[in-house]
C-alpha cells in the first residue's frame, strides 16, 4: 500500500510541470447536507444540516492535499421520528468530521471538475440518543469519534481569477459508530452534498501567447520570392490557431497558413520595364488567433526583408567583317554577334561612314566604291534592348588605293617541278604564289591579267598542250577550287607559250595596254579544262 501511494504521488508530481496559472491554495466555503443511515432500525434514515470550509493546496496542475473542516445539527426528521416511537426527550444528533486526503482536479477551463478521496473522523452522540429511544433505556451513550471516509467529487465554474463557484460535490461518507455499554458497532453509509463558493489565492498569472515570425532569405533580388513563417506560443495545444497576414507593399495573399510566401516582383523597382529600382526595406506580420478562448487568445509578430533591385546589364556586342580589304566595287560581309545578359529583346542597326551599305538584323553587305580607294570603311553595328539600353560595335574595311598602270607589267611566274607524275598540277608552292597574287589584283581595280603557260624542251607527255593545262589549272584554281573565288574570272586570260621551262607567268595589262609575247597563243578552254589541285593522275593505256 506504501508504494503504491509514493507511486501514484510521483506521478501526480511529475504531471504537476504541465501547470502555469495554477492556485497554490483554494478555499472552498459553503453549505453542507448530510443524509444519514444510522444502521438502527426502525429509524432508517435522516437529514443533518450544516456547513463549513475546505482547504486545498495544490502541488501543479492536478494534484492536491484537501482538509475537510463541516459541522451539521439535526434537523426535524429524526426528532419525528424518535417521538413516533414515544421518546419525548431532548435530541442532540449534532456531527462535526474533519477529514484530509488527496484531490484531483483539471485547472483549465472554465468548468473545472474534480475529485476526492478523504479520510479522517467524525464526531456525534445521535447514535445514543437513537438508542435509548428504541431500546427504552438511558445509559447508552455512543462513542463520540469514530472513523470517517469520504469518496466523491465535484464541478467548479470560475468566476474570475480569486473566485469560482461550486455547484455540486457530492460524496460518499462513511463512517463506523458504536454504542457505549453495548455490544453494537455499526457501519453507516452516508451521502454528503456539499455546495457554495472558492477563494482561490497564489499561483502565476496567466501567460499570454506570443508569436515570432521570420522571413527566410532575409535579403533577396527582386523578383525572388520571400517565405514568411510564423510561431506561436502558450497557446492552448488542443486548439487550432489561425493566421491572418499582411505587410506594407508586399503580395500577401493572406490565406490561414502557417507560413506564406511573398512575390517581390516590381517591389524594387519595375525591372520588366526597365525602370532601375533601389534598395527597400518591407514588413510582413501576421496575427494568431485562438477561437475557441475568449480573452488572451491572440499574438502579433513581425518579419523584416530587404529586396534589393536586380543588376540591370546592356546588351554584349562584337563585329565583324569579311573580307576586311575590298577593292573597288567589290563586296563583303558585315557581322554583328549580339547578345544580352538579361535575357531581353534586342533590336539592331546599322550605320557606314563611307562605302555603301545595305542590311539588317546581324548582318549587312558593304560595297567599295571609288571616294574609298586608299582609305578605310567603318561600319558601325548598334543593338538596342526593350529598355532602351543599348551597345556598339565598330569594325573596319580597308580599300587600297588605285594604281595607274602604264604598260604590261611582268608580274612573276610560278613553276611546276615538285610533281613529276603530274607536271600541270598546282603545287603548295605555285599555291602560295597565287595567293598572293590574287591580293595584288584585288588591289588594282582596273584591267586584267594574262597567264601564259610554258613547256619544257625535256617534257615528251603530251608536250604540245602540257603549256596550256598549266596555265587553265592556274586560272581554275584562282575562281573554283578550294575556298571558292578569288579572282573574278572576267580578269584572267590565259594563253599558250612556247619552250620556255616548266612554268606559268603572270602579266598585268593594264586598260587599253596590249601584251605583245612572242609565241603566245589564247587557249580554247572547252577543249583544254581546268582541272582541281585534288585530280588524279590521269591512266595510261597498256601497249601489247
Amino acid at each position: 500500500m506504501k508504494r503504491a501511494l509514493v507511486l501514484l504521488l510521483t506521478v501526480f508530481c511529475g504531471i504537476s510541470v504541465w501547470g502555469q496559472d495554477v492556485p497554490k491554495v483554494e478555499i472552498p466555503i459553503g453549505f453542507s447536507m448530510i443524509n444519514v443511515h444510522p444502521n438502527l432500525s426502525p429509524i432508517t434514515s435522516f437529514n443533518v444540516f450544516g456547513g463549513g470550509g475546505q482547504v486545498d493546496f495544490n502541488f501543479g496542475n492536478v494534484f492536491g492535499i484537501k482538509a475537510d473542516f463541516m459541522g451539521y445539527t439535526q434537523g426535524s426528521g429524526l426528532r419525528n421520528q424518535l417521538q413516533s416511537l414515544g421518546y419525548a426527550g431532548q435530541v442532540n444528533g449534532n456531527m462535526f468530521t474533519y477529514m484530509f486526503g488527496p484531490q484531483i482536479k483539471k485547472h483549465s477551463g472554465r468548468v473545472q471538475p474534480f475529485a476526492e478521496f478523504l479520510f479522517g473522523a467524525a464526531h456525534t452522540n445521535a447514535y445514543a440518543s437513537i438508542y435509548n429511544a428504541v431500546h427504552g433505556v438511558t445509559s447508552a451513550s455512543s462513542n463520540n469519534n469514530a472513523f470517517a471516509m469520504a469518496l466523491g467529487g465535484g464541478i467548479d465554474m470560475v468566476a474570475g481569477r480569486h473566485l469560482s463557484l461550486r455547484p455540486v460535490e457530492v460524496d460518499y461518507l462513511y463512517t463506523r459508530f458504536g454504542i457505549n455499554g453495548t455490544s453494537y458497532t455499526g457501519n453507516q453509509n452516508n451521502f454528503r452534498y456539499v455546495g457554495g463558493i472558492v477563494l482561490t489565492m497564489g499561483g502565476a498569472p496567466p501567460v499570454p501567447p506570443t508569436a515570432s515570425c521570420s522571413a527566410s532569405p532575409s535579403t533577396v533580388l527582386e523578383g525572388e520570392p520571400v517565405k514568411l513563417t510564423a510561431t506561436g506560443s502558450n497557446f492552448n495545444p488542443k486548439h487550432p490557431v489561425t493566421y491572418a497576414w499582411n505587410g506594407n507593399g508586399a503580395k500577401i495573399s493572406g490565406t490561414n497558413a502557417q507560413s506564406e510566401t511573398i512575390d517581390t516582383t516590381g517591389m524594387a523597382g519595375d525591372f520588366a520595364k526597365g525602370i532601375l529600382g533601389k534598395t527597400t526595406s518591407y514588413t510582413g506580420s501576421a496575427t494568431l488567433t485562438d477561437p475557441k478562448e475568449k480573452k488572451n487568445n491572440s499574438a502579433t509578430c513581425t518579419a523584416n526583408y530587404t529586396v534589393n533591385p536586380r543588376p540591370v546589364h546592356p546588351p554584349v556586342v562584337s563585329c565583324s567583317a569579311s573580307p576586311n580589304a575590298l577593292a573597288i566595287n567589290q563586296s563583303g560581309t558585315v557581322t554583328m554577334t549580339a547578345s544580352s545578359p538579361d535575357n531581353r529583346p534586342l533590336i539592331y542597326s546599322w550605320s557606314s561612314a563611307g562605302g555603301q551599305f545595305s542590311g539588317s538584323g546581324t548582318s549587312g553587305t558593304l560595297v567599295a566604291t571609288n571616294a574609298d580607294a586608299g582609305s578605310s570603311i567603318t561600319v558601325t553595328g548598334t543593338a538596342t534592348d526593350d529598355r532602351k539600353l543599348s551597345t556598339s560595335c565598330t569594325t573596319s574595311v580597308t580599300v587600297p588605293p588605285v594604281q595607274k598602270v602604264a604598260e604590261v607589267e611582268n608580274w612573276g611566274e610560278c613553276t611546276f617541278e615538285k610533281d613529276p607524275k603530274r607536271p600541270w598540277r598546282v603545287d603548295n608552292d605555285c599555291k602560295d604564289v597565287l595567293d598572293k597574287l590574287a591580293l595584288r589584283i584585288q588591289q588594282m581595280p582596273g584591267g586584267k591579267v594574262v597567264v601564259v603557260g610554258y613547256k619544257d624542251q625535256t617534257e615528251v607527255v603530251n608536250a604540245e598542250q602540257i603549256g596550256a593545262q598549266r596555265a587553265v589549272n592556274i586560272k581554275y584554281y584562282m575562281t573554283t577550287d578550294e575556298l571558292g573565288p578569288k579572282v573574278d574570272a572576267s580578269r584572267l586570260e590565259v594563253k599558250q607559250g612556247g619552250t620556255k621551262g616548266k612554268a606559268s607567268r603572270f602579266y598585268y595589262v593594264p586598260q587599253g595596254a596590249t601584251l605583245n609575247e612572242e609565241e603566245s597563243v589564247t587557249i580554247d578552254e572547252s577543249v583544254v579544262q581546268g582541272q582541281s589541285r585534288s585530280s588524279a593522275q590521269p591512266k595510261r593505256a597498256k601497249h601489247k
